[in-house]
């Protein structure tokens, strides 16, 4: 086989199927991943890098990305976004109302998953099957419902008083399977020691486990070191596997997102 895409980097596609089927995207197209195990990837940066939400070049990208002007104006760059507890709308300093109304002034779901281990987290109703493949989460199950993020946030908080809600990505990378843990017995724990306030959003008859199978080589240890086109200006090697956003290769683990807006050249060939 023999594979070649460029242009401006995006993060990856997939399917939210039990088994994950990956697609590789830039914005000058995208092209299947279904039969790159095994194969040998070159992934080669020209420099050059542009802002995926205005287009505007730079030098320096941040948060997956974005320009510095747009981190600092856009909603979707606001820091309550990654702390939804910490939502301001209500005080009439959000960036952009109408994205607030569209975006989280909307049903949220909190979810409890295995990735590195069981974790809390949260994401917008109707979006958690794509959330737990972006988590690399290999098994998921619906805890609550709440009407906005705010308080799908403040909910959040509140679990996470004993349970972890970030994911340690090196140990998710070289999980392949779960250990046999009761996420729905887990559940029923945590919700009996929830304040009376936040009772009435638990989903009890939610019981449905979800579970993820992400492409992965069989039989191969995962060498955690994170390869970067910053450092670089080509990451090559073997490809072991694909998991939440990450490119598993026998050089190291190459973070797909983490590159959005660079311009590359990719070849993947037998």
């Amino acid at each position: 086989m023999h594979v070649e895409l460029s242009g401006y980097l995006r993060e990856m596609q997939h399917s939210a199927d039990e088994v994950v089927r990956y697609q590789f995207a830039t914005d000058g197209g995208v092209a299947p991943m279904d039969d790159w195990l095994g194969k040998t990837i070159q992934i080669t940066a020209s420099g050059s890098k542009r802002c995926i939400h205005c287009g505007r070049s730079v030098k320096k990208l941040y948060q997956n990305g974005y320009c510095y002007p747009c981190v600092t104006t856009l909603a979707e760059c606001d820091l309550c976004i990654v702390k939804p507890h910490e939502c301001h709308f209500h005080l009439g300093t959000c960036r952009d109302a109408d994205f607030a109304e569209a975006h989280c002034m909307i049903p949220h779901y909190v979810y409890l998953a295995y990735s590195s281990g069981v974790k809390v987290g949260l994401t917008r109703k109707g979006r958690q099957r794509t959330r737990w493949v972006d988590q690399g989460a290999m098994r998921a199950i619906l805890f609550a419902e709440l009407p906005t993020r705010k308080l799908a946030g403040e909910l959040e908080m509140e679990i996470a008083k004993s349970l972890p809600d970030k994911t340690d990505w090196r140990k998710m990378l070289r999980e392949t399977a779960p250990p046999e843990i009761d996420l729905g017995a887990l559940k029923d724990e945590v919700a009996a020691n929830l304040p009376e306030a936040f009772r009435a959003f638990v989903l009890a008859d939610e019981r449905e486990v979800h579970e993820f199978r992400y492409p992965r080589l069989e039989d191969v240890d995962i060498q955690t070191k994170s390869v970067s086109l910053d450092k670089v200006s080509e990451v090559s090697g073997r490809v072991y596997g694909v998991k939440g956003q990450y490119l598993l290769l026998d050089s190291g683990v190459w973070n797909v997102k983490k590159h959005s807006g660079y311009e590359v050249k990719v070849t993947v060939c037998d």
